[in-house]
């Protein structure tokens, strides 16, 4: 949640009613109801915003007219700029784990054909038949894990043949240890719970990277701002420092 200090808060409110470029009439009942101030500190606060020189006010009995001054846009300009350097640059996921021996299965169903086609199409390699399996450490690496899997943007259909159907697969690009390229695959149908992580790619990643039960690994995506933020609702209920 956003701190705003209550000076920026209401920079923000004059702004969007035009203050920029025109002088806006504004009394304090409207700026204590808005704020949930009393009307007297909604008037202190108008003096101290002419005080520091963000605004221009011209006062008419109760009524007063306000414009905001270069510096009190070159404030917003300056919160505006902050924010857009953290919602608009990629944001890098990351979870750390320690690789462990699985079931097994993973040989198997890498090696089926159709997952391997699909895989071939829609990842741009033919997997090795095995999966690199990775125990997350913490809490934090699990959130993350089930954030990838919610974003995930491959998915690999299921299919059925003559002995039995195959669920779907989503899948989603990553890097491990920061360099080396696979793909995290979340299996609709599979023995693991949420705090392990499947990883394919077209060799043996332990024999690859010199992995074995208990080494550490770090698995790390790193999504578009649309793609990470399109989850998150704005919320209206900002916390105010004090002004």
């Amino acid at each position: 949640m956003w701190n705003l200090s209550l000076r920026e808060r209401v920079l923000i409110y004059l702004a969007e009613r035009g203050a920029i470029t025109n002088s806006l009439k504004i009394t304090t009942p409207i700026i204590s109801k808005q704020f949930g101030t009393s009307q007297q500190s909604a008037s202190r606060l108008l003096i101290i915003l002419e005080r520091e020189g963000l605004i221009e006010r011209r006062v008419v009995g109760r009524t007063s007219y306000v414009k905001m001054t270069q510096k009190g846009v070159s404030r917003l300009l300056d919160l505006y700029l902050a924010l857009k350097m953290i919602f608009e640059k990629p944001v890098k996921i990351v979870l750390e784990g320690r690789v462990f021996s699985g079931y097994g299965e993973g040989s198997y169903y890498m090696s089926l054909p159709g997952y391997v086609q699909q895989m071939i199409e829609k990842l741009g390699f033919i997997p090795y038949p095995g999966t690199l399996n990775v125990l997350l450490l913490s809490k934090d690496s699990i959130e993350n894990k089930l954030f990838l899997q919610k974003n995930a943007d491959i998915e690999v259909s299921g299919f059925k043949d003559e002995r039995r159907t195959y669920g779907s697969v989503k899948a989603i690009k990553v890097l491990i240890n920061e360099s080396e390229p696979a793909v995290m695959v979340f299996p609709e149908r599979t023995l693991y719970d949420s705090s392990v992580a499947e990883l394919v790619a077209p060799e043996n990643l332990r024999n690859k990277l010199g992995l074995s039960d208990g080494s550490l690994v770090r698995i790390s995506a790193t999504l578009s701002p649309k793609m990470f933020y399109e989850g998150f609702k704005p919320s209206m209920s900002l916390t105010f420092s004090p002004s």
